[in-house]
C-alpha cells in the first residue's frame, strides 16, 4: 500500500538574490543596461516672417530643438537659476541642441472650432477691396511658421553639460578662484569670458582656495591649470572659451567635486513580483535630476511581499523625497527605513 503524498510546503521564510546569483538573474535581460526611454517633449515654436516655406520651416524646427534642450536642462538643475543666468544658459545651449536632439515628430496643431453657422440677411454688397499694390520686384511678407512637435533629447549628454558648467556642483561649487597671467595673456584677453563666468557662477578674487594660471607657450597656444585640494588639472587650446570650458569641466566633473557622498542606501518593500522591482530600478534611473549610479544589490523574494535594495548617488534629497511619496503609495510600495 502506497504512502499517502505528503502536502506541498508553502515557502515561509523570503528568499534573498543578491551577489552572484543576482548578477546570473541579470544577465537573463538588458532591463538594467539601460535607463528608461525619455518621454518626448512636446514643443512649439515659430518663425520669422517673410521667410520662405523651406527657410520658414528649418528656423522653426532649430527653435524648437533649442526649447526642448532648455525645458530638459531647467529640469536637471538642482534650483533655478537667476534670470541673467538663466539667459546665459539658453545662449549657450542653443547652438549645441541639433546635436543633442535624438528624435522629433511634428504633432498636428490644435485647429481652433469652426463657428456655428447662423442664418443672416444677405449682406449689402459693397465695391471689394484691393489688396495694396507692392512696389516693383517687392514681395509680399509671409506669416510667421508655427511647428508643434514632440521632441526626445539626449538627457544624460545634457546633464554632462550642465555637470562640466558646475550648474549641478552644489554645495562644492567654489564660487571663487585665483588667476595668475602668465607670458602672452593680459587681462583685455579675459573679455570671451565674462559671460561664461557669469553662467558658471565664479568671480576672480585675490586669494581663493582654488587657483589657476593662464599662459600662451611658445608654441603658440594656451595653457591653462587649476589646482584645488592637492589636485591639479590642466588644458590647453587655441580657443579661450573652449579652454576655459576644459578646464573647468574637469575640475567640476571628477568624482570628489560631484554632490552626493560615495552612495545612500534606498530599500522599498511590497513587490508582488521580480519584474517590479526590475522595473522600479528603470525608474531611479530616470530620475537623473535627484539620483545618479543607481545600483541594485539585492531582492528578498517573498511571495506577494518581495524587497529591493539599492544604493545611489543623491544629488537632491528633497526632490527624491517628494518623488518617492509620489510614487510609492499608488503602487502599495514602502520605502523601508
Amino acid at each position: 500500500m502506497n504512502a499517502p503524498a505528503r502536502p506541498a510546503r508553502t515557502l515561509r521564510r523570503p528568499f534573498r538574490l543578491c551577489g552572484l546569483a543576482l548578477c546570473a538573474f541579470l544577465s537573463l535581460g538588458t532591463a538594467l543596461c539601460s535607463p528608461a526611454l525619455a518621454e518626448p517633449l512636446h514643443v512649439s515654436a515659430a518663425s520669422d516672417a517673410g521667410l520662405e516655406q523651406v527657410q520658414a520651416r528649418q528656423q522653426a524646427k532649430e527653435r524648437a530643438f533649442a526649447e526642448a534642450v532648455f525645458l530638459t536642462a531647467q529640469r536637471l538643475l538642482p534650483a533655478p537659476l537667476a534670470a541673467p543666468r538663466n539667459e546665459l544658459l539658453r545662449q549657450f545651449l542653443t547652438p549645441r541642441a541639433p546635436g543633442l536632439v535624438q528624435s522629433f515628430q511634428e504633432t498636428t496643431p490644435v485647429k481652433p472650432p469652426a463657428s456655428a453657422s447662423v442664418e443672416k440677411a444677405a449682406p449689402e454688397k459693397t465695391a471689394p477691396v484691393k489688396p495694396p499694390a507692392h512696389a516693383a520686384g517687392e514681395k509680399a511678407l509671409s506669416a510667421p511658421l508655427t511647428l508643434e512637435m514632440g521632441v526626445e533629447v539626449n538627457r544624460p549628454a545634457i546633464r554632462e553639460l550642465l555637470l562640466r558648467l558646475g550648474l549641478l556642483a552644489g554645495p562644492k561649487h567654489p564660487k571663487a578662484f585665483a588667476l595668475r597671467l602668465g607670458k602672452g595673456v593680459a587681462e583685455p584677453d579675459l573679455k570671451p569670458l565674462s559671460d561664461m563666468l557669469a553662467l558658471q557662477g565664479l568671480t576672480r578674487a585675490a586669494q581663493a582656495p582654488v587657483q589657476a594660471t593662464l599662459e600662451r607657450v611658445p608654441q603658440g597656444y594656451l595653457k591653462a591649470v587649476l589646482w584645488a585640494d592637492a589636485k591639479t588639472y590642466a588644458a590647453d587650446g587655441q580657443d579661450m572659451t573652449q579652454l576655459w570650458l576644459d578646464l573647468w569641466g574637469k575640475y567640476f566633473s571628477a568624482r570628489e567635486q560631484q554632490p552626493g557622498g560615495l552612495g545612500s542606501p534606498i530599500e522599498v518593500s511590497g513587490f508582488g513580483q521580480v519584474d517590479a522591482v526590475l522595473e522600479f530600478t528603470r525608474t531611479l534611473q530616470s530620475w537623473d535630476d535627484c539620483v545618479r549610479e543607481v545600483q541594485l544589490h539585492g531582492i528578498d523574494v517573498s511571495a506577494g511581499n518581495s524587497t529591493g535594495r539599492w544604493t545611489v548617488r543623491l544629488t537632491n534629497p528633497q526632490r527624491l523625497d517628494a518623488r518617492l511619496k509620489e510614487y510609492l503609495p499608488g503602487r502599495k510600495l514602502t520605502a523601508v527605513h
